[in-house]
């Protein structure tokens, strides 16, 4: 790979600044079927059931659920389930009750109610959680309230939150992350004998990067334009899936335009492909970049522009950039918070890579178990110049 085919491509479009790194990117929500929804990847934090009738700890595929209820959170219901049942005992457990916010008067849509994360478990820094929330509710309701029609849609929220009733008053002084799609209650709107769906769940990522406190969101709302609801959870789990890995070099590098040095960190058992997922940070907002992947190191680098590049070129060793299609194959965005976000699908969790298998340099070989490999994030800085982040070699 030459050079100058980094260094001369054109500026790309800017795009809407997107979410920073503590807060949660969701998947699309599925329905609550079977016991097998409850996730069992990596390690255990906390599970909850927001039990509202009798205080229940069920136990289902395998992990324990603690009864919860959530600070302000005091409303419930329950026999949710109206008679269906999933054949497991534990898991109709789970799903026959919620927790709602006891906030001033309901609305459709709600406000934004909040659960805060940080404090049902120890989350560390540079680990990747997974966060799997479900919502529930068969019951009909009436004419003028249809229960199995309501939805719910997650959000996240980092800084320092003011909960009244279980929902945040101040949400525009904290920094909210992206919606997920809409959940329903009662996808088919059927209950009792025959009944499949017992609601949905929806699963999310995020990589624990500060020690704000960070708050699962959620705003219910009603088709009835004349009904109103309250935030409405059936139960959670946090799950950390994967750590900081690898040995930085060439730490720290020069500043970039935002007098900050760009950081690459690295976790494996979060990407797909080799398994290693690739963050990088602190970068110059609406900048693009390339993640660079090469046979050997060089510390301190070769002076180009404004940075080094800290892949070695000499000595056999050789390096690539991992093209991607669309976008003039820029791999993404730094945002206005400096995280760089996936543009073009090759993250599974909004933002940063996953690096595949194969490498992009001559004989495309795979990365296999016992190999090092060394990584760096080339971006564009302000008036066409450029700059490079730390690099990271990982041993798989």
């Amino acid at each position: 790979m030459k050079l100058i085919t980094i260094l001369s491509l054109p500026a790309v479009l800017l795009l809407a600044p997107l979410a920073s790194a503590d807060l949660i990117t969701w998947g699309a929500p599925q329905d609550a079927t079977a016991a097998s929804d409850v996730s069992t990847n990596g390690t255990l934090i906390t599970a909850r059931n927001c039990w509202a009738s009798t205080f229940a700890a069920p136990t289902v595929n395998g992990v324990a659920f603690a009864a919860f209820a959530p600070s302000g959170w005091t409303n419930g219901g329950w026999t949710l389930l109206n008679g269906s049942t999933s054949g497991d005992v534990d898991y109709d457990a789970l799903l026959d009750s919620a927790r709602a916010t006891s906030y001033g008067s309901a609305g459709n849509p709600t406000d934004w109610g909040a659960i805060q994360l940080d404090t049902l478990g120890t989350l560390t820094m540079g680990q990747t959680y997974e966060i799997q929330v479900w919502y529930c509710d068969q019951r009909p309701g009436n004419g003028s309230n249809f229960l199995n029609d309501r939805t719910m849609t997650m959000s996240s929220a980092v800084g320092t939150g003011i909960l009244s009733g279980g929902v945040i008053t101040n949400l525009g002084s904290v920094t909210q992350g992206p919606l997920s799609a809409v959940l329903e209650a009662d996808p088919n709107n059927l209950s009792g004998a025959g009944d499949t769906i017992l609601g949905q769940f929806v699963v999310g990522t995020f990589t624990r990067t500060s020690t704000d406190s960070l708050y699962l969101l959620g705003q219910g709302a009603n088709p009835v334009a004349t009904a109103t609801t309250r935030p409405h959870i059936t139960a959670l789990q946090i799950r950390e899936i994967g750590g900081a890995v690898g040995t930085s070099f060439c730490d720290p590098m020069n500043p970039n335009s935002t007098g900050m040095s760009t950081t690459l960190t690295g976790s494996m058992g979060t990407g797909v492909g080799s398994g290693l997922h690739l963050e990088a940070a602190q970068g110059p907002s609406n900048q693009f970049a390339y993640f660079l992947v090469g046979t050997g190191v060089s510390d301190p680098g070769i002076v180009i522009s404004q940075g080094r590049l800290c892949l070695s070129v000499s000595g056999g060793n050789v390096f690539g950039r991992y093209n991607v299609p669309g976008a003039l194959n820029s791999v993404g965005l730094f945002d206005a918070g400096g995280v760089l976000q996936n543009q073009v699908g090759t993250s599974t969790v909004g933002s940063g890579f996953d690096v595949p298998a194969t490498v992009p340099i001559t004989g495309s070989p795979t990365i296999s178990a016992g190999s090092t490999w060394h990584f760096q994030l080339w971006h564009r800085e302000a008036a066409g110049a450029s700059n490079f982040s730390n690099g990271l070699s990982v041993t798989f």
